[in-house]
């Protein structure tokens, strides 16, 4: 009981902070920044539960970082210069 109670009370908690972002950041930042969600889980399995990183794995963090980077960069809004007055 208590098992099921802790996976629905972690899921719903994940929905709503999901949904709170989305509506906070919008749909386009939300659906980058939640890219981060593997490397995230990784970085904290290495740092909390001593978990080893292989270096596949660290290959596959630093492209996941990348993409995020560049993904990140290429939806940047064009800058609008407003003529000096």
């Amino acid at each position: 009981v208590s098992l099921g109670a802790i996976a629905v009370v972690c899921t719903v908690m994940a929905i709503l902070a999901f949904f709170a972002g989305l509506r906070l950041l919008g749909p386009t930042s939300t659906s980058v920044l939640s890219t981060l969600e593997p490397v995230v889980t990784v970085g904290l399995a290495t740092w909390l539960l001593g978990e080893s990183l292989s270096g596949v794995q660290a290959i596959g963090a630093a492209l996941v970082l990348a993409a995020v980077v560049w993904l990140a960069l290429s939806h940047r809004p064009a800058a609008v210069e407003i003529p000096p007055v």
